[in-house]
């Protein structure tokens, strides 16, 4: 999965703007298979980037930017930054408490991480 999410990513990156949501979703799917693969740092770095561009052009409670502060903050934990990932969590929790109803799955899954 990772060769080929490389290969998506690097052509995204050659035909699509910075801030398109394909590239986003893309780099933000190889995050998660180096994660997966134990490539942390190459997880953390495309993340950032995600978290950084949507950070910039969307909206702070829209779903694909509260899902890439999730994932970012989950790896931090996992690699030691506790307390980066808390403050990350607590940002997310708090914006899924208010736009989310009580079980909705993705609120209830930040919600466990806290």
């Amino acid at each position: 999965a990772v060769t080929l999410l490389k290969e998506v990513v690097g052509i995204s990156r050659q035909t699509l703007a910075e801030d398109h949501p394909s590239r986003l979703a893309s780099q933000h799917a190889l995050a998660i298979a180096n994660q997966a693969n134990r490539q942390v740092k190459k997880a953390v770095t495309l993340l950032e980037e995600v978290v950084r561009i949507e950070g910039q052009t969307l909206a702070e409670d829209h779903p694909s930017r509260l899902a890439s502060q999730h994932n970012l903050a989950i790896i931090f934990w996992r690699i030691g930054q506790h307390s980066t990932a808390l403050e990350m969590l607590r940002h997310v929790v708090e914006i899924r408490q208010r736009v989310l109803d009580h079980d909705h799955h993705d609120r209830v899954a930040s919600e466990e991480w806290l």
